[in-house]
């Protein structure tokens, strides 16, 4: 498994853990980051989402998919963009800026990774 390919696993448990804490224990969870408990089922939909796509990358990784490599950068990308968006018009709240950076960095990792897997190698 290349460095990429190590980094989507990360990112992968990650999302995963995010996602069975939230189907589970979602006020556990929400106290936390400082938010209120919700009896409301959306966040547990929310968490299995989040595990669904952990499952993804993981897979995606291990069966060395580098095609989707960049999906999966961009689309990284763009939710970091989006959280920040959120706080910055008063929508979300500031503990969205966590999730951010999270996102922004492990897109960063995969996107450098993998152009240093891909470049060729001197002997």
């Amino acid at each position: 498994m290349d460095a990429a390919a190590k980094s989507l696993v990360v990112y992968g448990v990650y999302l995963l853990a995010n996602g069975v804490a939230l189907l589970l224990a979602p006020d556990m969870v929400l106290k936390g980051f400082g938010l209120p408990a919700t009896s409301d089922p959306w966040i547990r939909v929310l968490g299995l989402v989040a595990g669904e796509i952990g499952y993804y990358f993981v897979v995606i990784a291990r069966r060395g998919v580098t095609s989707l490599y960049p999906a999966t950068v961009l689309a990284r990308g763009v939710a970091a963009l989006v959280f920040v968006a959120l706080v910055a018009s008063g929508v979300g709240p500031w503990q969205l800026l966590l999730f951010a950076a999270v996102d922004a960095i492990a897109a960063a990792t995969t996107h450098v990774l993998a152009r240093r897997d891909a470049a060729p190698k001197h002997a």
